[in-house]
């Protein structure tokens, strides 16, 4: 109701909400809220919802609501962001760019501020509790313990986060049209099983198909000196006369 309230058309309507049974029933002031936080961060408000988990997307690990709407009210780069989705004049490329903030945004929940990129903020935060103390030691840690909910989803997973937000969004803000949306969902994170549709994780391959797809290949010192070895004989005999070589 807060995202909609700039909706109304008497813009001096008093909105309350009823909520709670028994000793807990209590009227919330929505237009005292909505008063306090301003249109911006409470048009935020229904993207934010549906990409931090809500009963049509997944829920971040361990990070509720209090902290990312804390960062969320801090930044109105966020909140124009979060505004943003379920517009429907958003194109694909239009959703790319918003994608990057939305992914910066996951990146302040995690604490990697340093960063815009989730996989980069993965890579930071695995690396800061098993990076090697001396450049020269062996990767010899055990990793088997790792708590991967401790960090945040890849960009190809986020991605499907974020399209089903868009997706959910779309509906919420059109809520009192007949139609709320024409987009579709199967192009929005999610998938048909049957008769019912399905989270799409992400697309792609989950892992390399080869160990050696994301490994570099380190050149040996003696190979390169070998390789030095030969490249001086080829320079030897090139300037060497045609019966100098036939003699060697």
């Amino acid at each position: 109701m807060l995202g909609n309230m700039v909706h109304l058309k008497n813009r001096l309507s008093h909105i309350w909400m009823l909520t709670g049974t028994g000793n807990h029933e209590r009227f919330i002031d929505l237009t005292k809220i909505y008063e306090l936080y301003g249109e911006l961060l409470t048009k935020s408000l229904i993207g934010f919802h549906a990409f931090t988990g809500c009963d049509f997307n997944p829920a971040f690990f361990n990070k509720g609501k209090k902290r990312p709407f804390t960062l969320l009210k801090k930044n109105v780069e966020f909140q124009k962001g979060f505004e943003s989705l379920g517009n429907a004049e958003l194109t694909l490329d239009m959703l790319d760019n918003l994608f990057n903030v939305i992914q910066e945004f996951t990146c302040y929940m995690y604490n990697t501020k340093k960063t815009k990129d989730v996989d980069d903020s993965r890579f930071q935060l695995f690396v800061n509790s098993y990076k090697a103390s001396d450049l020269n030691e062996n990767f010899n840690k055990k990793v088997v313990n790792f708590d991967a909910s401790s960090i945040p989803p890849c960009k190809a997973e986020l991605y499907q986060q974020f399209l089903r937000a868009h997706y959910i969004s779309s509906i919420w803000k059109n809520a009192a049209q007949k139609h709320p949306t024409m987009l579709n969902p199967l192009e929005y994170g999610w998938e048909q099983q049957d008769t019912s549709y399905v989270f799409k994780w992400f697309e792609g391959d989950q892992l390399p198909c080869l160990v050696s797809d994301f490994i570099q290949d380190i050149p040996d010192d003696n190979e390169d000196d070998e390789k030095n070895d030969q490249d001086d004989e080829h320079y030897d005999n090139s300037n060497a006369s045609d019966d100098e070589i036939d003699e060697s």
